[in-house]
């Protein structure tokens, strides 16, 4: 009986997402992230340099599991500031998978940095890719197998797409504010009934602000809120405790959806690492054991100018 219902739930899924992707919009398409504020370039053009290194991040993130088809999101980002300062570059390669469903993103990105006091930046970035979507739908178990919708596989499609952003930055605090995709493409063989699904704008606000709570401690409060058009917002609450410039334990909260925990250790000025883990409180929590994620960056002092650690923002 539970196979069958994480079955069900698993076609329900993949349905959602590929088939009633219409003009009205459902819920959020871009790939969702619990360790967001050590991923910003994922989202956010105008990160880019902001590290003031040659940054590497690596995160991997496993949602819902147990749960056929459930969203399993690989991401890899690279962005320094080159030897004219002010001006920063990036790449972003996102895997994004759910059910029969396979969503891949390559965007370069390029900000434009400038001091607006002697402890702040403000960058404006763009972004510029391609997605390439795939999906395969023979692995569904649907009544009707001769539908159309789910005997025609969609191979490869390439949606090319840009999107902008803005973010400020000190050693103490960031706002960000970003659109990464504008274009609203439709997919291959989607239109149904007269409807057409389409890839819809995502618009993202995020801060976060460090207050020293003790000389080894300091407490980061953050959030993230998540639009789509048409779509009910998604917002994330999180506080992380920072120990001896090295440890952050914290945790956070996704509004009706789940409790977050996370962990992340500094090894080295260079090298921090950390996992999180999402608790889910929705009605899907009957049928998974929650939502896992790791999260490994490293960055370079390429330049040979030295950068300050543990930069945190």
């Amino acid at each position: 009986m539970k196979n069958n219902i994480i079955t069900t739930l698993s076609i329900a899924l993949t349905t959602l997402f590929v088939v009633n992707f219409n003009t009205n919009g459902i819920s959020q398409q871009d790939a969702q992230y619990s360790m967001y504020m050590f991923n910003p370039l994922a989202v956010n053009p105008a990160y880019a340099g902001s590290r003031e290194a040659l940054s590497v991040t690596l995160l991997g993130r496993k949602q819902w599991v147990n749960i056929d088809g459930a969203p399993s999101t690989a991401t890899l980002s690279i962005h320094t500031p080159l030897r004219n300062e002010a001006i920063s570059l990036g790449l972003s390669i996102i895997q994004d998978e759910i059910g029969p469903t396979k969503n891949t993103s390559f965007y370069g990105d390029l900000a434009y940095r400038f001091n607006v006091s002697d402890k702040s930046k403000l960058a404006f970035g763009v972004k510029g890719g391609l997605d390439m979507f795939s999906a395969s739908f023979g692995s569904l178990r649907v009544d009707d197998g001769s539908d159309i919708q789910y005997n025609t596989p969609i191979r490869n499609q390439l949606m090319p797409n840009f999107g902008f952003g803005v973010y400020l930055n000190s050693e103490s605090y960031y706002v960000g504010l970003t659109a990464p995709d504008i274009i609203q493409n439709e997919f291959e063989g989607s239109t149904t009934n007269g409807l057409q699904s389409i890839q819809n704008r995502h618009f993202f606000l995020t801060a976060g602000k460090t207050f020293k709570l003790t000389s080894v401690v300091d407490l980061i409060p953050s959030f993230v809120v998540k639009a789509v058009e048409d779509a009910p917002l998604s917002i994330d609450v999180n506080a992380n405790f920072m120990f001896y410039d090295k440890l952050w334990i914290g945790g956070g909260y996704r509004f009706d959806d789940s409790f977050i925990a996370n962990i992340v250790y500094h090894f080295s000025p260079q090298f921090r690492a950390g996992y999180a883990y999402d608790y889910t409180l929705s009605d899907l929590g009957d049928y998974n054991t929650g939502s896992h994620e790791i999260m490994i960056n490293y960055d370079l002092d390429f330049l040979g100018k030295g950068f300050r650690t543990p930069r945190l923002f």
